[in-house]
């Protein structure tokens, strides 16, 4: 909700005209002055006072108050590209006669032009200028569109190349008119039908024509004329006790066709026939045999446009290039159309997005786009572009699908290895609760693996400039509340595959995108030291500043997948966490002890002996030897203690194992260890004894409570046990 104006408001610009007064007010401080801006009237009418600096610029996210007033009872209406803008100027009063509201541009930048109506009629157009309060506005501001357009004809290009351009045009040195002619031939009819349409119906305006003359001449008076004789009083005359003028301006109106829009109307059909001499001057040039059916269409498609401009309203008008368009190119049928065309011959497609928005530039929303373009555009500098898919075609010719809310994915090849990674734009990511909607994902196939290891990269046009966060983190950076963010899509974002039955994290990293010029500063910073930690943090992204990024994305793509995989954060109890090998490998003996004299000798000389019927060495190669207190014989300290690991085995006769005697002859086996450990916890005998050997697992034998969970065979079944262990034997 946009707040009320303080009381402090000062007139910042005030128009009067015939009919109207116009004012804006603001804060001193939501306004500043520049030698780069500039603030322009247009007036269908005489502006009679004007107050403003012309070199005044507005600035995001301030509020400003429009104020409005008819001098008579003349209709008055407020208009303007954007319909949040627009719709808070309204009516105030019971007359009817006044128009006020607050207005906030927010994240507008550039050029915004605020309409009066005055009976329908545009009377007064005011073009303000909104700067960014981020990012430098004659550089940073530029250069993010220049980038975005220069990058999106790149990519499109591309597709126009390879769909509609034949071999020999292809060769041209110049690419530029070879994506002239393919787009031309495509509109020209539409072009056209788009002009006839205007002939019949052209744009016209009224010029008053001023003149002095004898005032028994004077056809008619107005408000002019008494404006003119109240200036001019020696021309007064006493004729008979009566004052009457020897002479009067006359002001008269006509019909003209000579205006702003026809001027620029005849701008671009001049340049188009231009643009297409030049093309065929530098196709004549070519190596080879030019093809006179390409000379012979375009000479016929500048004759149809010069008599179109020779035989209509158009000859006698000036032709002339404007910097902004008014509603008539916006919004009347015909001039709407040429404009569009006009545009996918100057950009070589049909843009279908907001990026390039004729008035109105929403710049967090340009930052987002920019973002996305220029992460693909640095990818394709060394890796190869395999497809993409928002550069498509339909009945509008070709588009660029790139628009907030709809998802697009492009490509790439790894060239030095074959593997394949993606960069998803607003892709709809599952998660087990909410789904999450991130601004790009960089999603990396490494070793043949199905599903890609994802990294997170968020537009964020913000910046924390306080004092108090300054000092807490080491300077300004990315807000808190967008790194906690980037926290909550790595938690959220889960991947399941069909043969699979839980969800698992495919999410190893999550970064803001920021506009920040100091790569090096941003180098000491809590948020950027913390990309090495966690594998969270902010990254400065700007025109002037990409190098910080350029470098992150060749080490993601390049690194293998273990390293990618080291920068997963596991969970507390991870190492411990059970997985199905726990189960297969049982290569831990348990061998009973039959008394307290046999544990004293075992764990003296280091071994345990077993007849060789009990154990098949040949299935089970025995890795650890435990050893298991009878509860007979041990009573309360009946359990497993004791382990070692096996440093050989011998084959021996019973009678030859002398540290405990014995006259049996039976073949016996002797495992020498290592060394006797004591386990973690001791393995108590509930139920369950062991009656001469068992085999278990060195994860069970870790891990387990009790000597009948050294048999279980599963991690499921693991898991179960403990989960029914948990809640109902040891609480």
């Amino acid at each position: 909700m946009d707040l009320q104006p303080s009381g402090n408001n000062i007139e910042l610009a005030f128009i009067e005209t015939e009919e109207i007064y116009f004012s804006i007010k603001g804060n001193d401080y939501a306004v500043g002055i520049s030698d780069e801006a500039q603030l322009k009237v247009v007036s269908s009418v005489e502006i009679i006072t004007s107050e403003f600096n012309k070199n005044m610029y507005f600035k995001e996210y301030k509020n400003y108050e429009i104020i409005i007033e008819a001098k008579n009872n003349s209709k008055v209406e407020f208009y303007h590209d954007n319909h949040s803008i627009r719709d808070k100027v309204t009516p105030a009063g019971r007359s009817g006669r006044m128009l006020s509201g607050i207005i906030n541009f927010r994240g507008d930048i550039g050029y915004s032009d605020l309409y009066v109506l005055v009976n329908g009629r545009e009377h007064i157009k005011v073009t303000v200028e909104v700067f960014p309060s981020k990012i430098d506005y004659k550089d940073d501001y530029k250069a993010l569109l220049n980038d975005v357009n220069e990058e999106i004809y790149n990519l499109a290009y591309g597709f126009l190349s390879r769909t509609y351009l034949g071999a020999e045009i292809s060769t041209n040195t110049n690419s530029t008119y070879t994506e002239f002619y393919s787009v031309l031939n495509y509109i020209y009819d539409k072009i056209l039908k788009s002009i006839d349409i205007i002939v019949n119906n052209p744009h016209h305006g009224l010029v008053k024509e001023s003149r002095v003359c004898k005032y028994h001449s004077l056809r008619n008076s107005s408000m002019e004329t008494v404006k003119w004789l109240e200036k001019r009083p020696h021309v007064m005359k006493n004729i008979d006790g009566r004052y009457i003028p020897s002479e009067a301006i006359q002001v008269s109106k006509s019909l003209t066709y000579n205006t702003n829009e026809n001027r620029f109307l005849k701008f671009i059909l001049l340049s188009m026939v231009r643009k297409i001499d030049s093309f065929v001057f530098s196709y004549n040039k070519l190596i080879w045999k030019s093809d006179d059916e390409v000379i012979s269409k375009l000479s016929s498609m500048k004759r149809q446009i010069i008599r179109r401009i020779s035989n209509s309203f158009l000859k006698k008008v000036t032709e002339s290039h404007v910097t902004s368009i008014s509603l008539v190119f916006s919004m009347a049928s015909g001039y709407r159309e040429v404009y569009k065309y006009y545009l996918m011959l100057q950009k070589g497609l049909n843009i279908n997005s907001n990026i390039l928005a004729i008035s109105m530039k929403d710049l967090p929303l340009l930052y987002e786009y920019w973002c996305f373009i220029k992460i693909n555009s640095l990818l394709r500098r060394k890796y190869k572009l395999i497809s993409s898919d928002f550069i498509k075609v339909n009945n509008d010719g070709i588009v660029v699908a790139l628009r907030k809310g709809i998802e697009s994915t492009l490509v790439y090849e790894n060239p030095r290895t074959g593997e394949r990674f993606e960069v998803l734009y607003n892709s709809a990511t599952k998660s087990g609760t909410l789904n999450q909607k991130p601004d790009n994902i960089l999603s990396i196939n490494k070793d043949g693996i199905t599903k890609g290891y994802q990294f997170i990269f968020d537009a964020k046009y913000k910046v924390d400039y306080s004092e108090t966060y300054s000092n807490r983190y080491g300077g300004v950076g990315p807000k808190e509340e967008d790194i906690n963010t980037m926290h909550r899509y790595r938690d959220a974002i889960v991947y399941k595959a069909k043969d699979e039955v839980g969800y698992k994290n495919c999410v190893f990293g999550a970064f803001v995108l920021f506009p920040f010029k100091n790569e090096e500063e941003f180098k000491e910073h809590h948020f950027y030291k913390s990309i090495d930690k966690v594998n969270i943090g902010g990254i400065p992204f700007l025109p002037s500043s990409t190098k910080l990024m350029e470098e992150f994305l060749d080490v993601l793509i390049n690194e293998s997948s273990y390293s990618t995989f080291e920068r997963y954060i596991e969970p507390i109890g991870r190492e411990k966490y059970i997985k199905e090998e726990y189960y297969a490998n049982r290569n831990v003996l348990v061998g009973i002890v039959k008394n307290k004299v046999q544990l004293d000798i075992n764990l003296k000389y280091n071994f345990y002996h077993t007849k060789c019927r009990n154990v098949n060495l040949v299935e089970r190669a025995v890795k650890y030897v435990a050893l298991a207190q009878s509860k007979n014989a041990f009573n309360d300290d009946a359990g497993i203690i004791y382990y070692g690991k096996v440093s050989n085995v011998e084959v021996v006769k019973r009678s030859d194992i002398t540290e405990i005697p014995s006259e049996i002859d039976e073949m016996y086996y002797k495992f020498n260890v290592e060394e006797w450990v004591e386990l973690p916890s001791k393995i108590e005998v509930h139920g369950y004894q062991v009656r001469t050997v068992m085999y278990t697992t060195e994860y069970l034998l870790l891990n387990s409570r009790n000597v009948g969970e050294l048999c279980i065979n599963s991690r499921e079944s693991f898991r179960k046990w403990k989960e029914v262990r948990k809640n109902y034997f040891y609480k």
